[in-house]
């Protein structure tokens, strides 16, 4: 089962991923934690506390009330993210139009190579030279395909969340009152872990980061200047 939580908060401490756990499961005093994995694997690994499940849903809840659903610019913010910065269609009209240059480069490539299976006498030398030109061209042209078919992704996810998070905006009208994982996620990258008591939530912008680079730039992270 997937929870809301789940391997969205990193440990400022270790960089390694809080796991929900009980305390005093199966007693009246239970409670559900979120505990660093490294102080799971020994307490020599991160000495960080647990954060309580109640605490931290109440202040996510509270930050998502105060930041978003309650901010009356918010919508026009992300608005204007989405038309200045999510530009998705310009990338697969520019990602179409190198195809098309691939393509007429490897037919030229294929009656090359036909043409000297025909014509043995033609010489080694221009063919080759006119074989590396093409062939290096086209492992460009691949090269400048996949570069760009990585922004396309990204731009692609990053506006599908924004328009989540717009989606979300428009249709709430009262305050937010449980966790719910899609809009969790629409609105918040990742959760630090600083203390027990102390969480910063890093809002999911327009560049995106992988696990290994948010873990990386995390003590960065946290310097910054908090909008709220």
């Amino acid at each position: 089962k997937t929870y809301p939580f789940s391997s969205l908060i990193v440990c400022n401490r270790c960089g390694r991923t809080l796991k929900r756990r009980y305390w005093n499961y199966g007693y009246p005093s239970a409670r559900i934690m979120q505990q660093c994995g490294g102080y799971l694997e020994g307490k020599g690994n991160c000495n960080a506390k647990a954060v309580y499940q109640e605490v931290l849903e109440g202040a996510t809840i509270q930050m998502l009330n105060i930041v978003f659903i309650k901010n009356i610019n918010v919508m026009n913010t992300i608005q204007s993210v989405i038309e200045a910065t999510i530009k998705v269609s310009d990338v697969e009209i520019e990602i179409n139009t190198i195809r098309a240059d691939k393509e007429v480069k490897e037919t030229l490539l294929e009656n090359l190579v036909d043409m000297k299976m025909k014509n043995p006498s033609f010489a080694d030398s221009l063919f080759n030279a006119k074989y590396q030109v093409l062939s290096h061209e086209i492992n460009k042209l691949n090269f400048d395909i996949q570069k760009l078919e990585t922004v396309y992704m990204e731009n692609y996810n990053t506006k599908e969340r924004l328009l989540k998070i717009k989606e979300v905006l428009n249709s709430q009208s009262d305050e937010i009152t449980a966790i719910q994982t899609d809009v969790l996620r629409a609105f918040i990258h990742k959760i630090i872990s600083v203390e027990y008591n102390e969480i910063i939530f890093c809002i999911a912008g327009t560049k995106s980061y992988s696990d290994q680079e948010f873990v990386e730039k995390r003590k960065e992270f946290i310097k910054y200047e908090p909008i709220a």
